[in-house]
């Protein structure tokens, strides 16, 4: 297969396609992360134990570490507030599942074979597409979302400041600070902290690309200064903000915002 490097965002989804290569530190990502090797196995460790696969899916927030040797590898991403508990934990178990094989993303190794070779045609097929459409060949069941909770991810989304805290967050809604993260953690199974930090992290990957510092990109972002920043983006990718921006450039874009 012809691969070329290729991100794919959309608003709950993301689908990457790159070299991870085998010295990316331990990660924690806000989102199921499966880790689809496109030319042999990859090895994923984490503390409950080790896990080796073409195709091995980890759950949310799961600290773990994966190598991939010098093979290409498509990373997809599926955020837990957008799917229901019971959908997300059977994609995992059919993923991980010893007979599962790379067939079950047929459609989606078809787009990598072309977007590399035809991007502008792909974006035009991309138009109005459904992300779960493209990536599984069918809809994952969505998660029904409080509306006052909708209402704060969806300022989450357009404000990445670490100072919106659970209090602001709150008096949004007109409920107290512990009233709104538990119903926070209720409604999308997902811990209010951890979620701010993922979504802000999640940020930078629509930044990536742009060509400011990364002292402008840690203040567009919210953090209070590039250490910070730094240490944020390292904690959740396994890289240190700069080498990942390198990492990423040579990448095709799309942006998808259709789930």
């Amino acid at each position: 297969m012809s691969v070329k490097p290729l991100i794919v965002l959309g608003k709950d989804r993301v689908c990457h396609v790159c070299q991870l290569g085998s010295r990316l530190d331990e990660r924690v990502i806000g989102a199921l992360v499966i880790y689809l090797g496109l030319e042999h196995d990859v090895t994923v460790h984490r503390d409950a134990g080790t896990q080796t696969g073409r195709i091995v899916a980890v759950e949310p927030y799961a600290r773990h570490r994966i190598v991939s040797g010098r093979q290409h590898v498509c990373t997809i991403l599926v955020e837990p507030e957008s799917v229901t508990d019971t959908s997300l934990n059977a994609l995992r178990s059919e993923l991980n599942h010893p007979a599962t094989g790379t067939e079950v993303f047929g459609n989606l190794l078809d787009f990598i074979h072309d977007a590399g070779r035809n991007p502008a045609t792909m974006e035009k097929t991309l138009r109005g597409l459904s992300f779960d459409r493209l990536i599984f060949e069918g809809e994952l069941e969505k998660r029904p979302l409080d509306q006052r909770i909708s209402q704060i991810t969806e300022l989450l989304d357009r404000e990445t400041d670490g100072l919106i805290g659970a209090d602001y967050c709150g008096r949004q809604i007109s409920l107290t600070a512990s009233r709104f993260r538990r119903l926070f953690r209720e409604t999308t199974g997902v811990q209010f902290r951890n979620y701010r930090m993922w979504r802000r992290a999640r940020s930078y990957l629509r930044l990536v690309k742009e060509r400011i510092s990364l002292t402008q990109t840690a203040l567009e972002l919210g953090y209070p200064d590039s250490t910070h920043f730094s240490h944020s983006i390292r904690h959740t990718y396994g890289l240190p903000p700069r080498q990942m921006k390198t990492h990423m450039e040579p990448s095709i874009f799309f942006l998808m915002d259709a789930v």
